[in-house]
């Protein structure tokens, strides 16, 4: 009779753990649904039908977990959360947004388009912000295109005519998307070093965002069509590596804006902070934005302007941090030392 006893009471508190697990299960999926359904509204999201909606639900827990894990490993470090990318799974999000970066210098060398007489020194200002002088452009969304490579080369043009001439310009990032060639290939990628390459060695204009307009898809190039339009020249640039040397970076960031070949993979769900603990090896470089300044101090960042719109990070910017070359920042830099 007492084993009987026993084996009824096991029974029962295994039945009670199994509810109490039930009802905690549907409890966490009905608070993730939730939480879904608002980030489908605050992102304005729309699937095709209710199998697409589910697998984007699945991918949704997923990033959750992810988030979860994120926030841990960092402890607060940097703010890690919901964003317009979290019904992707990283994959996804790399495929769309992300383009595999080939490297143009080894770790040592500098290109020269020219000669530069920018005098640089490795005393650096305690903080500088490109956006308070007029030089920035306000932040693009290439959408499902791979055009950070052209974006972050035609921001850094906008940038360096800005400052030269105190005039700034929004010129067309379509007209390199469609018409630079060679290594580039429109959405599907391109090369920043290559791309600059293209404009000096053969004197091409970058015309004014209305005379080129920008859609963000593969078009033919029409460049033959507007040969007398306004833009901008540029005359050299450097291609710099800066690995072990982020004084120098930040000493040219102190002159101008430059465009920075990264590791981006880890901002799917970046919210806001200071980014540290990122991959910096070459392998993992996948992305390019132009560096719009910096602040030292005791937790010291570069201050990014992404290519994903206002809705990504701090209204579209990315602060990480100085030191360790986090997310591969100093693998190669780029620099617009002159244009016309």
């Amino acid at each position: 009779m007492v084993i009987l006893n026993m084996l009824k009471a096991t029974i029962i508190v295994g039945c009670v753990v199994l509810i109490v697990f039930s009802i905690m299960l549907i409890t966490q999926t009905n608070r993730e649904q939730n939480e879904f359904d608002k980030f489908i509204n605050t992102y304005n999201k729309s699937y095709v039908n209710e199998t697409e909606r589910s697998i984007r639900f699945q991918r949704f827990q997923k990033s959750l977990e992810t988030i979860k894990l994120l926030r841990q490993r960092c402890n607060g470090c940097t703010n890690y959360g919901i964003t317009q990318f979290s019904d992707l799974s990283p994959e996804e999000f790399a495929k769309t947004h992300l383009t595999p970066i080939t490297m143009r210098i080894s770790s040592t060398e500098t290109f020269r388009m020219s000669r530069s007489k920018r005098s640089i020194t490795t005393v650096a200002l305690s903080s500088i912000d490109w956006r308070d002088k007029g030089a920035i452009t306000p932040v693009r969304n290439q959408k499902n295109c791979g055009a950070c490579w052209a974006i972050s080369a035609v921001e850094i043009i906008e940038s360096a005519y800005a400052i030269k001439t105190g005039s700034l310009q929004t010129l067309s990032v379509q007209e390199m998307l469609d018409c630079s060639g060679g290594i580039n290939q429109g959405c599907i990628g391109g090369s920043t070093v290559s791309l600059l390459l293209w404009l000096v060695e053969n004197n091409i204009t970058v015309l004014n965002e209305e005379n080129y307009p920008t859609v963000y898809e593969d078009q033919l190039c029409t460049l033959h069509q507007t040969p007398n339009e306004a833009g901008v020249k540029v005359k050299s640039f450097l291609t710099l590596n800066f690995m072990s040397r982020e004084q120098m970076l930040l000493s040219y960031l102190s002159k101008s804006p430059v465009s920075a070949v990264v590791n981006a993979l880890p901002w799917q769900f970046y919210v806001g902070g200071i980014l540290s603990q990122c991959d910096n090896s070459m392998k993992s470089l996948n992305h390019a934005a132009e560096i719009v300044g910096y602040k030292l101090g005791e937790n010291p960042y570069y201050i990014l302007k992404n290519s994903w719109g206002t809705n990504f990070g701090n209204d579209g910017y990315v602060y990480v941090a100085i030191g360790n070359n986090e997310c591969g920042i100093g693998w190669e830099v780029d620099v617009v030392t002159d244009v016309v």
